[in-house]
C-alpha cells in the first residue's frame, strides 16, 4: 500500500523534482559506499598493524606439571584415603598397602638387634671382671716373684756364710783344735744352706711361672675385646637392617609428594598394586603456565621476555598478561613419540610448530590445566636485554 502511495506521489512530481530526488538517492548510496570502504580500510589497517606487531595463535592451552604418584612395592590396597578432585597437602596419605608382613620382619630385625646389644653388655661386663681379676693376679704374682727373688738372695748369703764356717771348721779340725762333732755340725749347716738356696730358686721359678699365667689371663681379656668388636659389627649390620626395614614399612603408606589436586586414581581398595606402576595423577593448580604452538615461520620474531596477552576460552571476559620464558629447540613432530616418516615417496610440505612457554603474571582468574587459550605475543627483532 505504501509502495503504491509512493508511486502515485512520484507520478505527481514534476520532472525537475524527480531529477532532484534521484540525485539525492545516488548521493546517499555513494556516502554509504564510502563509509563501507572506509570501515573496511580501517579494519584492514588494524589487522595489518596487529599482524605486524603480534604473533597470534589459538593453538595454546593451560599447562601444569602432572605428577604421577607410583609405589616402590607390591601389595594389596587396604585403604584409599582421597577421591578424585580432592585438594591435598604435601605428605597427606593417598593409599595404604597391607604392611603386616613388613611389620613382622621389622620386629624380627629389632629383636636380633636387641639380642646383640645384650650380648655386648654381657661381654663388656665379663671383660671388666676379667681385666680386674687379671690385674690383681698379675700384681700378686709380681709380688710373689720379688719375694722369691729376695729369698734366693738370702739363701745365697746364708750359703756363703755356711761355706765360710765350714772351711774355717775344717781347718781347725785338721789342726786338731776342735772335735769332729763340731765339724760335722758345720758340714750339716752348709748342706742345709745349699738345700735352702735350691728351694728358694725353685720357688722363684714357680712365682715366675705363675706371673706368666696371670699375663695369659690378661690375653684372655684381649680376646674378649676381639669378640666385642665382632659383636659390635654384627650390631651395626642389624641396626642397618632395622632402618632399611623401616623404610619398607613407610613405603606401604603412599603420600602426596606435593600439595595439589588429585586428578585421577588408578586403584580401588582390595586391588593389588604393582611396583613402579602409577597409583595416582595430580598437579598443583597454583603452578600453571601457557604452552603455545607457534608456526616456524613466526618463531624468528619471538624471544624470551616478550610480553603476551592471553584470553582463556573458559573466561573470555578477562585478558591476562604474561611473558615468554622458554622456546623449544625442536618441533613438535621431532619430539613426538611416534614420528610419521614419509614412506610412500609423496612429499607434502607442512608448516611445523614449535612449543613456546609463557609464564603468567599474578592473576585471580582460575585456570584449569588443559583448557584452551588464545595468545598474542608481541614481536621483537632481538632478544630483550636481561635484567
Amino acid at each position: 500500500m505504501d509502495g503504491d502511495t509512493q508511486l502515485l506521489d512520484d507520478r505527481q512530481l514534476t520532472l525537475p523534482q524527480r531529477a532532484r530526488r534521484l540525485l539525492q538517492s545516488q548521493q546517499s548510496r555513494r556516502w554509504l559506499a564510502a563509509g563501507a570502504v572506509l570501515l573496511f580500510v580501517l579494519l584492514a589497517t588494524h589487522f595489518v598493524m596487529d599482524r605486524a606487531a603480534y604473533v597470534t595463535t589459538a593453538d595454546a592451552r593451560v599447562a601444569s606439571e602432572m605428577i604421577a604418584v607410583s609405589t616402590d612395592i607390591s601389595g594389596r590396597i587396604t585403604r584409599v584415603a582421597v577421591s578424585e578432585g580432592d585438594r591435598v597437602a604435601e605428605g597427606d596419605v593417598l593409599y595404604t598397602i597391607d604392611d603386616r608382613e613388613a611389620e613382622f620382619t621389622l620386629a624380627e630385625y629389632e629383636a636380633e638387634a636387641a639380642r646383640l646389644r645384650a650380648e655386648i653388655a654381657r661381654e663388656e661386663a665379663r671383660a671388666g671382671l676379667s681385666a680386674s681379676k687379671a690385674g690383681s693376679q698379675v700384681a700378686a704374682r709380681q709380688a710373689g716373684t720379688r719375694s722369691a727373688s729376695a729369698s734366693v738372695e738370702a739363701a745365697r748369703s746364708n750359703l756363703e756364710t755356711a761355706q765360710q764356717e765350714h772351711d774355717r771348721t775344717k781347718n781347725l779340725l785338721d789342726q786338731g783344735r776342735i772335735p769332729k762333732s763340731t765339724y760335722d755340725q758345720a758340714k750339716n749347716a752348709l748342706e742345709t744352706a745349699q738345700q735352702a738356696l735350691l728351694r728358694a730358686q725353685a720357688e722363684r721359678e714357680t712365682a715366675a711361672a705363675e706371673q706368666r699365667t696371670a699375663s695369659i689371663t690378661g690375653e684372655e681379656v684381649r680376646l674378649i675385646d676381639y669378640d666385642l668388636t665382632v659383636l659390635k659389627a654384627e650390631l651395626e649390620q642389624a641396626e642397618a637392617r632395622v632402618e632399611a626395614q623401616k623404610v619398607v614399612v613407610e613405603q606401604h603408606t603412599i603420600r602426596a609428594p606435593v600439595g595439589g589436586v588429585i586428578d585421577e586414581l588408578f586403584y580401588d581398595p582390595g586391588e593389588h598394586s604393582l611396583r613402579g606402576f602409577r597409583m595416582a595423577l595430580m598437579h598443583d593448580p597454583a603452578n600453571v603456565w601457557i604452552t603455545a604452538n607457534i608456526k616456524e615461520t613466526d618463531i624468528r620474531n619471538i624471544h624470551p621476555g616478550a610480553s603476551v596477552l592471553v584470553i582463556a576460552d573458559s573466561n573470555p571476559g578477562n585478558t591476562l598478561k604474561g611473558h615468554v620464558t622458554g622456546i623449544r629447540e625442536t618441533t613438535l613432530s621431532e619430539a613426538a613419540m611416534m614420528p610419521n616418516p614419509n614412506a610412500n615417496g609423496v612429499f607434502t610440505k607442512i608448516t611445523q610448530r614449535i612449543k613456546v612457554r609463557i609464564d603468567l603474571d599474578s592473576t585471580v582468574v582460575h585456570l584449569r590445566a588443559g583448557t584452551m587459550v588464545r595468545v598474542r605475543i608481541r614481536k621483537s627483532e632481538r632478544s630483550p636485554a636481561k635484567t
